[in-house]
């Protein structure tokens, strides 16, 4: 199961994975990913725009540690942000210069989708020797 989602900032396709490290830190800032989901949903104006930057540092930060210790191997796309040869991620001040205010709407939407596609459970079905036998005959 995948678990990246990826989001087009500056021409460049940046990971980010809602993994374990991930929800520890927003755990410690916000209590649960639910009551950060509630205050991202809640918040207006500059409120909204740092908790998108938060998470965005936080969540493409994961992305590319993830990326580079897993998937080294497996050819980057194009439009990936690959500096010496590993996946880097962008700064918060970078993404404050690259993202305008129009945007927050839709980077807003992409957190929550990285934090749906993160929170599935993957699950690996085996048949059990008794219906094996009778799906053989």
């Amino acid at each position: 199961m995948n678990r990246i989602t990826y989001i087009k900032i500056a021409g460049k396709s940046y990971p980010m994975s809602f993994s374990l490290g991930a929800s520890k830190k927003i755990v410690e800032k916000y209590g649960s990913a639910e009551k950060m989901k509630s205050s991202l949903a809640k918040a207006k104006d500059a409120e909204k725009i740092d908790i998108v930057i938060d998470m965005m540092e936080l969540l493409i930060s994961q992305g590319c540690a993830y990326k580079n210790y897993f998937e080294k191997d497996i050819p980057a796309p194009e439009d990936a942000p690959i500096v010496d040869g590993k996946w880097t991620a962008l700064p918060k001040e970078a993404m404050e210069i690259a993202i305008g205010i129009y945007d927050i709407n839709d980077m807003a939407d992409k957190i929550m989708e990285c934090i749906g596609t993160g929170s599935n459970k993957e699950v690996e079905a085996k048949p059990e020797g008794k219906n094996m036998q009778a799906t053989q005959e």
